[in-house]
């Protein structure tokens, strides 16, 4: 049993949509990484919220995984293995280092199987590319993340990818402030976190807590 998605239009992703896919595995610097995306079923709700995929396509997915266990362990598998590609990539560029050849190559290699780009269709809310129906898979299912990381990488934007310098965290995120030195996911987050280690350091380094005399 196949399913086949049909979906007639996809909006233009966001370029940071490849970073948000990426980021589903967090915490990575520690002994154990959180994964959102345990099983079929949370990369099916993902994709409905953040990459296009309508509740009925999502429906009909879900189905079919409860009877094929086997190929929906294996459309997991590659959707993981493409998210954790995109993950090294980025994290790379952040750091200033040379991607992977292997990492570019499995992103090239899904690129190529992607839905194509028919033609740009207007919409109520915008405008989106029109593609044809087809063979659900996990290409299918993040073509859109796919466009976007391959948008992000040509585009102007790329020279902003960051990975937060809390080492336990390593979340890629793209900094669009003013000075360009943001260093954290969040100021709420790390940032904090960071600023709170620091104040403990230099308490202990003055020899004891700090007093108002």
């Amino acid at each position: 049993m196949t399913v086949t998605l049909g979906t007639p239009w996809i909006a233009a992703p966001a370029e940071e949509l490849c970073l948000d896919f990426a980021n589903t595995r967090y915490w990575r610097g520690t002994a154990q990484p959180r994964e959102e995306l345990a099983g079929l079923g949370e990369l099916l709700g993902w994709c409905a919220a953040k990459a296009g995929l309508p509740d009925a396509e999502r429906d009909a997915l879900a189905l079919w995984a409860s009877t094929e266990a086997a190929a929906a362990a294996a459309l997991l598998a590659e959707a993981l293995a493409l998210r954790e590609a995109l993950y090294r990539l980025f994290h790379a560029i952040a750091a200033k280092t040379a991607p992977a050849a292997a990492d570019l190559l499995r992103l090239n290699g899904a690129l190529a199987h992607t839905t194509p780009r028919r033609a740009v269709e207007p919409r109520a809310d915008g405008f989106g590319w029109r593609v044809a129906a087809g063979e659900a898979g996990a290409v299918r299912l993040l073509t859109p993340v796919l466009w976007s990381a391959g948008d992000l990488l040509v585009g102007k934007r790329l020279a902003k990818v960051r990975h937060c310098a809390n080492p336990d965290c390593q979340w890629l995120f793209l900094d669009d402030s003013k000075s360009g030195n943001r260093r954290w996911c969040s100021m709420s987050a790390c940032g904090n976190r960071a600023k709170a280690h620091r104040h403990y350091a230099r308490k202990k380094g003055a020899g004891g807590p700090e007093t108002d005399g």
